[in-house]
């Protein structure tokens, strides 16, 4: 956790080579200077900030722009044939395309898959943590036992304890959406070897790209086995496609199958191409992963400004502490504007957690917040 000091993370060349800074900066800077004319151009007309979402505002690659406008010729038809995509995306998780499905989003993979699994017991999930799909579940009668975080951390060991002969699924999402912390990858493992091997485990891994060293953290490896893990990701977030809706899942064959004969609805034209001429482009996701660094690096200085203590963040989004009524701090922020979101999690009645978002809507955070923090100063600091 970090308070009035030196942003963290910040780009140094002790960080990265000359010819990677190079690469960066031809997508980062033309991307920040596009957004900032823009900002500067509509900074008196400014008057709503969505800070509440996790979407890249980056976003899509060129070649996805390219593929997305191709795709208009094809607007008429379904998209019938999957395998091309699921083919790609096999080959660079080294799985068969029986273990690969793709889905509108990792939502409703998350929701479908969590109810149907979660009808036979109950889910074990950490708290606060990513739970839009648990809402969907509990509103079919799936109940969900959560497990408090640890100093900011999931707590594996107390999410292990708490699984007994009810438990049909476990849920993990890594990074932790809100804490933005990656679970250390050795403990994951070890925890999904042991877990994996009677209950199924789900690793949400929507934020994955933003990892150090990405490939070397996913759980995909795992579904090379035979134990019960299912992996899912989007291009929702790192790849800036969250309007379009697509996304996939990395599993054993049966839960591929369990998922399709869940889905009522194919993929859009638009959303495919676009994922079939993006995926991999390294080039693309350093640009992406430097523009979203940037804007956490702004989170972080607002932050110091107002001597808020936040957590260091792998994800599209940071999590601040208030010091005051988390409720009471959303309520006058929205009042002015500014939208963002609070999490119901005991010990965490006080903490926020703000978007990424574009520079102009961050700046107008970082103007509006100081009036909102002295407003709700006298607020309780529970509540």
């Amino acid at each position: 956790m970090h308070s009035s000091r030196e942003i963290p993370g910040a780009l140094t060349l002790s960080h990265c080579n000359r010819r990677t800074l190079l690469q960066t900066a031809s997508l980062v800077l033309p991307a920040i200077a596009t957004i900032g004319a823009r900002s500067v151009a509509h900074a008196a007309e400014l008057k709503h900030a969505r800070l509440n979402v996790t979407e890249n505002p980056f976003g899509p690659s060129p070649a996805a722009k390219r593929a997305i406008a191709q795709s208009i010729s094809q607007a008429a038809y379904y998209v019938e044939d999957e395998h091309a995509l699921r083919d790609i995306i096999g080959k660079r998780e080294n799985l068969p395309r029986e273990k690969v499905a793709l889905s509108n989003g990792s939502l409703d993979a998350l929701s479908l898959l969590c109810t149907d699994i979660g009808l036979t017991g109950h889910i074990i999930a950490p708290q606060p943590g990513y739970s839009t799909h648990l809402s969907y579940a509990a509103r079919r009668g799936v109940k969900t036992r959560f497990v408090p975080l640890k100093k900011h951390q999931v707590d594996l060991a107390a999410m292990k304890n708490d699984i007994n002969a009810e438990t049909a699924l476990v849920y993990l999402c890594n990074p932790n959406n809100p804490t933005g912390q990656m679970i250390p990858h050795d403990q994951l493992t070890a925890f999904c070897r042991d877990v994996a091997k009677n209950i199924p485990v789900i690793i949400d891994e929507a934020y994955f790209e933003l990892l150090p060293a990405a490939m070397q953290q996913t759980m995909a490896s795992l579904v090379q086995s035979d134990l019960d893990i299912i992996v899912t990701r989007t291009f929702s977030k790192v790849y800036g496609m969250a309007g379009l809706r697509i996304g996939y899942v990395l599993a054993q064959p049966a839960r591929v199958r369990q998922l399709y004969g869940l889905t009522t609805t194919s993929r859009n034209q638009p959303g495919y191409a676009a994922a079939m001429a993006c995926l991999g482009d390294e080039h693309y996701l350093a640009g992406a992963i430097e523009y979203l660094k940037t804007c956490r690096n702004m989170l972080y200085k607002i932050c110091d400004e107002n001597k808020l203590s936040y957590l260091e963040s792998q994800g599209t989004f940071v999590y601040i502490d208030t010091e005051r009524s988390a409720s009471a701090v959303k309520e006058a922020l929205a009042q002015r504007g500014v939208d963002i979101r609070t999490f119901d999690a005991p010990g965490y009645e006080t903490w926020i957690r703000v978007g990424t978002a574009t520079p102009e809507e961050l700046k107008f955070f970082q103007k509006t917040l100081p009036a909102v923090l002295a407003a709700v100063s006298g607020s309780p600091k529970h509540g």
